[in-house]
C-alpha cells in the first residue's frame, strides 16, 4: 500500500484543536508558499493539504489555485480567526472559507459539493459499500445477477469510451488502439479499478491483463473466473472506441488463485452506433 493515495478528507483526532480552510488564491505557488509560511510561524500543524489549478471542465487556469487544508491548532499561539485575517491580508485570497469541526476532534470537508473530476461528478464508495453491491447481486440472482453485472459494466464502459475519445481528441489521439492504450487503460487505474496492461491489441482482438482488480479481489477462493462488471467495462469501452463489438473472455483470475486477471478479446460482427 506504499503507493496508495488517501482521499478521505476527514480527520479523527480526539483532544486536538482541528480546523479546515478552503480557499482560492491568485498568484500561483508564490501565494501557496507565503500562506504556508504564515501557518509555520504560528506553529500550526498541517495534517492534510490538497492544492490544484482551478479548472472548468478541460480548461485549466493555473494562475488561480484551489487550496484545501486540514490543520491542527493545538500547539498554535493564534486563533483560527487571527490566522484567517493574516492570510487574507496577503492579498492573494480570492475566497477563503473555514471548515469547523463537527464535534471536538472530528473534522470533515463539509463544504466541497459536489465532488467532480473535470466536468464529471464523482462519488467515493469504500470497499465496504461496493463489496455489498457486487456480491449481493450475485447471491440474490445467481447467474442472472452475473448477467446483470456484465450488462451494467458494458453500459458503463460505453460511457467511459465516449469520455476517453473526447479526452484523446484534445491531445490529437484518434486511433482507437492508441486511445485505449494511452487513455482508457490509464483512466482505469486512475479510478482505482485495478492496473490494466495491454499485452496485445489489434482491430481483431488481443489480450488485456488486469492486476489487483477491485471486483475479483472480492471473490477470492472462487472455483471459476469471477469478473463480470470489469469484463463488461472492457467490452463497452472497446465497442465504443472501435464501433463494433468484442467478445471478452476472462481466462485467468485472481479470484481462483491466478496471479492476474487475463482477458482474451475477439472481434464479433455486432455493430455499435457511436
Amino acid at each position: 500500500m506504499s503507493n496508495a493515495l488517501d482521499l478521505r478528507r476527514f480527520l479523527v483526532a480526539p483532544g486536538r484543536r482541528l480546523v479546515g480552510l478552503k480557499g482560492v488564491v491568485n498568484g500561483g505557488f508564490r501565494a501557496v508558499s507565503e500562506s504556508t509560511s504564515i501557518l509555520l510561524r504560528h506553529k500550526v500543524a498541517l495534517r492534510q493539504a490538497f492544492v490544484s489549478c482551478v479548472s472548468e471542465g478541460v480548461n485549466i487556469n493555473c494562475k488561480d489555485m484551489l487550496i484545501l487544508t486540514f490543520l491542527d491548532l493545538t500547539e498554535s499561539d493564534a486563533t483560527v480567526e487571527e490566522i484567517v485575517d493574516e492570510l487574507k491580508s496577503t492579498g492573494y485570497f480570492i475566497s477563503l472559507e473555514v471548515i469547523r469541526p463537527i464535534v471536538e476532534g472530528l473534522l470533515a470537508d463539509t463544504i466541497s459539493h459536489p465532488l467532480v473530476a473535470g466536468k464529471n461528478r464523482i462519488v467515493i464508495l469504500r470497499d465496504l459499500g461496493y463489496r455489498g453491491l457486487l456480491t449481493e447481486i450475485r447471491k440474490l440472482f445467481g447467474t442472472g445477477g452475473e448477467t446483470l453485472l456484465y450488462h451494467v459494466g458494458f453500459t458503463t464502459g460505453t460511457e467511459f469510451g465516449k469520455l476517453h475519445r473526447e479526452t484523446a481528441q484534445s491531445v490529437n489521439l484518434k486511433d482507437p488502439i492508441n486511445i485505449f492504450e494511452s487513455v482508457s487503460a490509464v483512466m482505469f487505474r486512475w479510478a482505482g479499478f485495478g492496473v490494466m496492461e495491454v499485452e496485445e491489441l489489434t482491430a481483431d482482438g488481443g489480450v488485456i491483463v488486469v492486476r489487483d482488480s477491485f471486483e475479483c479481489e472480492l471473490g477470492k477462493n472462487s472455483a471459476t473466473v469471477y469478473s463480470q462488471f470489469v469484463r463488461g467495462i472492457i467490452a463497452g469501452i472497446l465497442a465504443e472506441l472501435f464501433g463494433y463489438g468484442f467478445n471478452v473472455v476472462e481466462e485467468e483470475c485472481i479470484a481462483k488463485g491466478d496471479h492476474v486477471c487475463r482477458f482474451k478479446l475477439k472481434r464479433i460482427t455486432l455493430r455499435i452506433n457511436t
